[in-house]
């Protein structure tokens, strides 16, 4: 279970959020849902401990999230763009966590020629499913995903997440969903946290 315990986030002397217990079951998928500035990427960060929280902690079945080596929590977030090194192909960037057979690059309609690419000669849409597919090697547990298919065209949309919402019933994969879509996060959510403002 990952599970954050009186976790507070401030940024700029505005505090995001402030003393939230959440508790995430595997195979659950939790929606956030909140207007733009709430500071729902930002608490996507420290879920995935790219970023410490101001006070709280953040655990997965009862200890801290490891400092060292592969994290259980992988974030897949809103500008995937960010997180590849422009002097490295996508293929590497996607080996350096696991070697994917191409069931799985078809499953996310990825054209094999686009792991041979660097990141900037692929789409927006295309990077945004490769960093997905990256972020679902057998070691994650828990999937956090900020407006992962905001890139794609409605058809893709649909396909990634009935692939998605296949692997966290297969696999038990507990998911975080970031949205500005209501609508997408009663379809695809176990449960929906809105904030009341």
């Amino acid at each position: 279970m990952l599970q954050t315990h009186n976790l507070s986030i401030t940024q700029r002397e505005t505090t995001l959020w402030h003393s939230l217990n959440l508790s995430i079951s595997p195979a659950e998928r939790l929606g956030i849902f909140a207007p733009s500035g709430y500071g729902k990427t930002t608490l996507g960060r420290v879920l995935a401990g790219w970023q410490q929280p101001t006070n709280g902690r953040i655990t997965l079945d009862n200890q801290p999230l490891p400092l060292k080596g592969y994290c259980p929590v992988q974030l897949v977030p809103q500008h995937p763009e960010r997180t590849f090194n422009p002097a490295r192909t996508t293929g590497a960037a996607l080996y350096d966590a696991w070697q994917p057979g191409n069931e799985w690059l078809e499953a996310l309609a990825i054209n094999p020629e686009l792991l041979k690419r660097y990141p900037s000669e692929v789409s927006g849409g295309e990077l945004a499913r490769i960093a997905l597919l990256r972020a679902l090697a057998p070691k994650t547990r828990f999937l956090i995903a900020d407006e992962i298919t905001a890139q794609l065209d409605p058809l893709m949309q649909a396909q990634t997440w009935r692939f998605i919402l296949q692997q966290s019933q297969q696999r038990n994969l507990g998911m975080v969903v970031i949205s500005h879509s209501k609508a997408l996060l009663d379809q695809v959510c176990t449960q929906v946290w809105q904030s009341e403002t």
